[in-house]
This record gives C-alpha cells, structure tokens and sequence, in this order.
C-alpha cells in the first residue's frame, strides 16, 4: 500500500465522518471509533485472531500479482457492481428488486433502517466490524416484503483493480438485507481481484418462515488483503443456507456469526476453500443456538498445496434453555504439500442439558490405495491426482442448489487445479 495503515489514520478518518453523518449515523459512529479505539487492529495477542495476524499482514510486503481472470457473470441475476470498492450504477441493476445504494440510506435523516444497520447480531467487542462500521461508505440495502420470493438472484460483484486507490484507511462496504415474514431470496456475492485492505460486512436479518441462500465465491489474486463477516439473525422457522468458496490471498479471512433467534430456525453451511503458494485462508464461524429446537450443520472442505496456510475456527455456542439443539460441525483437509499447513480450533459451549452436539477435524494426503487403483488403470499420476482433489470437493459443492452458481463455483476449482498442476501432482 502506497500510505501505512496505522490506527491514528483510520481514528482521523472516523472522526471526519462523524462531523459530516446525520445525527443517527453519527451517533452509531461515535460508539463504534470508541470501541475500535480500544483494541485497534487485531494480531496474534487477540486470541480470535492468534492464527490470523491482520495487523502484520497490513504492513507486510505483498508479492508480485497473479493473474487476474474476468468476474464471474451469472446470467438473469440483478447485479450491485463494486469497482475498486466503489458502487458503480452504469454497470449495476439492483434497482429492479427494489435494493437502494447504502449511501442513499446513510444520508436520510429518518432512515428506516436507522435502527438496523450495525444492530445485526451486534458484536460489541470485534474490531473489524467497529472498524467497518465507523468508516463504511459504500454498500448495498435490501428489504423484501412478506411472503415475497424475488424470482432472480442479487448478485453483489466486488472487482479489485490494479487502478485501486491504496488509501491510508482502505475501503469499507456494508450490505444489509432485511427479508419479512415468509420472503424468499438468493445473495450471489463474488469478489475477484486484490483489495489493498478492504473491510466488507454483511448484516442478514430473517423474520419468522423466511429464507434466505447465500453463496459467496472469493476469487482473490495474490496480494489481496481482505476480512469479511456475515452477520446473521434467523428467526422463528427461518432457514439460512449458505456456501463459500475461497481460494485466499495474502490475507483472506471471512466470519459466519449467526444467531439462531427463534423455534424450529435451521443454519446450513457449507464451504471449499483451495489455497497454494503462500497462501492465506481463514474460515471462522460462531453459530449462537439461542432459542429451542434449533438445528444447524456445518461442512468445511480445503485442499492445500505449496506452503498455504489454513485456518478453521468453528464455535457452536448453546445458550441456557435452548433445549432440543442439534448442531454439528466438520472439517475436512487434504494436504498436497508437506510445506502447507491447517489449523483446526472445534468448539462447543453448551448451557443446556437436552442438545445433540459433535464436532470432527481430520486432515491428510490423498488415498494412496485410490491413487493406485486409477493408476492401475492407465490413468496419469497427475490426472489421478486431480481426480481424486475433485471427488474430495464435490459434495461439498454439490450444496450449491443452483446449477448456474455450482457451474461457476466448479469452473474456479478447474482453473485452480490447472494453475497448480504441478503441486497437486505430487506431494512435495
């Protein structure tokens, strides 16, 4: 980056955009900066954050870019463009479904999402989403009435340039989607490219019987410097369904907080995530039970290669009362390299006695008998090999109930797969 990003910076900007926010908005960032204040960017002495040092990785110098392919098109969706971090209207069409720029809505006086944006889920105490909060400019409003399913998906493109302005405070985006009692709708976020430093926040919010599928495809090259969270409550009946995809970056790092707040609400997420080179990839979830008879389910899938770096974190947290829980977590990894590394941190905290709770990791190299069978009958080791990676991810993807989203997902697993032939060929 062109300036250091330092706390005193990001402290300045947050003030200027208080002078200058509504009344609301100014309160909300003043409570933010405060608390942001306190802990500045997270490093290893956060033990959220022990695996993943943001801080470090803001002044590290980042290594030369990989190539960077086109943003993923999906065919019928309405589409919120982001270039370089900024919302660009020539190239978007959210407005069909009734989605309203974020800036529009930061600048009411009486904004019905007042009471809203940043009330998500709130994570008092976490740096990144204080941080977001006291900067954030750009984004994305989503309301969808009751009983309404939106007939296409909203596809949020977030497209990172080598023009990108490196700020001394990065850039900062918001999204909020609001779906009313019994609505319906489809989230496509991609992201592509190499972010200086970029925050984004996703605050989801489901009333009783609605649902919502979310997939997100991070396609970063490799000096990307990115932290992302989903923020989520999902009421009475609700489902939440999610998936994602990562292939890393210098730091990518993207949190599930999802709160089960109502009987019968169900969470289901499942990820792939391929990383190389020197990679860096964090998956963090905290999914809150704090209602009865709540179900969720997670799978995590990664396969990692060169000297990349994994890292799983997942917490199921029970809350007293919150009787009849079923929860379960997994975490899978497939390691093409004895230089790469996954770190897997499972964690259960029950407060209630009638739950069915289970937790798994495991971690190793292909099946060496799988391997000698395709082997055996004349296929290439090499080929084998990608065989072997793509049967190890498919049922993960095959999660992904859109055929044209699956399609894209599995093209960025093809590509990965050719770009690192040669360390999925063998074990280094």
């Amino acid at each position: 980056m062109a300036k250091m990003v330092s706390l005193d910076n990001l402290l300045a900007n947050a003030a200027v955009r208080r002078a200058e926010a509504t009344p609301w908005l100014g309160a909300l960032i003043g409570e933010a900066t405060e608390k942001f204040a306190h802990v500045g960017l997270p490093n290893r002495r956060n033990e959220a954050w022990r695996y993943s040092d943001l801080s470090k990785a803001l002044h590290e110098a980042t290594r030369s870019e990989s190539e960077q392919g086109a943003a993923p098109t999906l065919a019928g969706a309405c589409v919120a463009a982001f270039e370089n971090g900024v919302l660009d209207e020539s190239q978007s069409t959210y407005g069909a479904m009734g989605a309203r720029s974020l800036r529009q809505v930061l600048a009411e006086n009486a904004s019905p999402f007042a009471s809203i944006i940043g009330r998500v889920n709130g994570q008092p105490d976490h740096p990144i989403i204080n941080l977001n909060t006291a900067l954030m400019e750009e984004g994305l409003v989503l309301r969808v009435p009751a009983d309404v399913t939106l007939a296409t998906p909203l596809h949020l493109r977030f497209n990172w340039r080598g023009g990108e302005p490196r700020s001394e405070d990065g850039r900062h985006l918001r999204i909020l989607v609001v779906l009313e009692d019994g609505a319906r709708a489809t989230l496509f976020e991609s992201h592509d490219g190499a972010p200086g430093f970029a925050t984004v926040v996703t605050e989801v919010r489901l009333a009783a019987a609605a649902k919502l599928t979310h997939i997100r495809l991070e396609n970063f090259t490799d000096a990307a410097r990115q932290t992302a969270a989903t923020l989520g409550e999902i009421g009475e009946k609700a489902l939440y369904r999610g998936f994602y995809f990562s292939q890393g970056g210098h730091f990518a790092r993207h949190e599930a907080l999802l709160k089960l707040a109502g009987e019968e609400a169900h969470v289901g997420v499942d990820a792939a995530y391929m990383v190389a080179d020197r990679r860096h990839c964090d998956n963090t979830t905290i999914i809150e039970h704090a209602s009865p008879n709540t179900t969720s389910n997670q799978v995590f899938r990664g396969v990692l290669a060169g000297s990349a770096r994994g890292v799983y974190q997942g917490c199921v947290k029970v809350a007293k009362g919150a009787q009849k829980t079923d929860a379960r977590q997994l975490s899978r990894a497939m390691l093409l390299s004895h230089k790469a590394e996954i770190i897997t941190k499972p964690e259960l905290e029950i407060f209630a006695d009638d739950v069915k709770c289970s937790h798994g990791a495991t971690a190793g190299e292909l099946d060496a008998s799988a391997l000698f069978f395709l082997r055996a009958r004349g296929i290439p080791e090499a080929e084998a090999r990608a065989m072997l990676v793509e049967a190890f991810l498919v049922e993960a993807m095959d999660a992904v109930e859109s055929e044209a989203m699956r399609g894209l997902v599995a093209n960025c697993a093809r590509l990965w797969m050719r770009r690192h032939a040669g360390e999925a060929s063998h074990v280094e």
